[in-house]
């Protein structure tokens, strides 16, 4: 955790044991799912851990709490961190034989191996989870977001056809239930992914945008989890030449994360920075671009376990060595994500034999 970090979140603590005195853990814990649910993750993360220190709390709430704490940090993409607390969590329901539940706490540690880019090991937990989410009685709700988290995991690995299939599968489940409107933002926004690595870009935006007006509609107009979706219309526009209106829409998304007070939040900018950049090189403005992937590397820097930022330190060197300056900053920075990705390969996690 970065010093910056670790200072507010410390201040947030000191300030929420003076304002909760004689909370229960389980108003703690409501109170962390509405702050979560406003995009407030810092305060969130302060109530969630707040809870936890509670004395005498029972295995149940302690998992709970852990999982919805797990699911904060997966959102910022604190890798090792929500990993851990999912494990934990995972831990207690096993112990209490909460199938269901475990079948949860399984797809939310699967959806951590995916970005990890442990593919094997996600499909494996998730087709685990699925299997106890649809035994009757089914879960309805779980099986979408596990349909879901299987079709990302298909994604990363090129999969395209499969994955397609998956965030299908999960859109008519969820056509069962009475929260369409509620989840398919994210099914919407995967879908048109998919197609825009497909070349189909009229349908990838036509879904981009209705993901956004949905997930919209639930947020508001400058909640974090319009990110994805922006960053997605932004690559569907630099890809078919709209360079202004892709810009837009990368601008946008690093505005509501500079705006939103996440912390955590730099793999989302450091995404936003490279997709601007990627937009500005396919334009013809490869000056513009550098500029940009330098605030994409600085902030890459900080979060080299995660192959997504190695990639970003890469085509900022490839791009110094196009402009022809700076060739031994570009020698510098490509041996550099060269280190950073055996690091990563030779790494052991703690929890990798859970």
């Amino acid at each position: 955790m970065r010093l910056k970090t670790f200072v507010l979140l410390l201040l947030c603590l000191v300030w929420l044991r003076i304002s909760v005195a004689g909370q229960t853990p389980t108003n703690l814990r409501e109170l962390g799912q509405r702050e979560y649910l406003a995009g407030h993750y810092v305060e969130a993360e302060s109530y969630f851990r707040t809870a936890l220190e509670a004395a005498r709390l029972v295995d149940a709430d302690r998992a709970g709490i852990l999982s919805d704490l797990g699911t904060l940090l997966l959102d910022e993409e604190r890798l090792s961190e929500a990993e851990e607390a999912f494990i934990k969590s995972l831990a207690i329901q096993k112990r209490r034989g909460e199938k269901r539940a475990t079948a949860a706490v399984l797809r939310q540690l699967g959806a951590v191996y995916s970005i990890e880019r442990r593919d094997a090991e996600a499909i494996a937990l998730l087709n685990r989870a699925l299997k106890a989410a649809q035994t009757p009685p089914a879960s309805l709700d779980l099986t979408v977001e596990i349909f879901n988290s299987l079709g990302v995991a298909y994604f990363r690995k090129g999969h395209f056809k499969k994955a397609e299939q998956l965030f299908q599968q999960a859109l008519q489940t969820l056509a069962n239930t009475r929260t369409f409107d509620a989840n398919a933002g994210s099914l919407l926004n995967n879908l048109g992914a998919v197609y825009c690595e497909q070349r189909k870009y009229p349908l990838a935006e036509e879904w981009l945008i209705r993901s956004l007006m949905l997930t919209t509609a639930q947020f508001g107009p400058a909640h974090p989890a319009l990110t994805d979706t922006l960053d997605g219309l932004g690559v569907v526009y630099t890809r078919i030449g709209r360079y202004a209106d892709a810009e837009a829409q990368f601008q946008r998304a690093i505005t509501i994360l500079e705006q939103s007070g996440l912390i955590q939040s730099d793999v989302r900018i450091a995404r936003a920075y490279k997709g601007l950049a990627d937009s500005y090189i396919s334009a013809g403005r490869k000056a513009e671009a550098a500029i940009v992937l330098e605030r994409a590397v600085l902030v890459a820097r900080r979060n080299l376990t995660s192959p997504e930022m190695i990639t970003i330190l890469e085509e900022y060197s490839r791009l110094l060595v196009v402009l022809g300056k700076a060739l031994d900053e570009a020698k510098e920075v490509r041996s550099e994500a060269q280190r950073a990705r055996v690091i990563m390969a030779n790494t052991v996690r703690a929890y990798d034999k859970n």
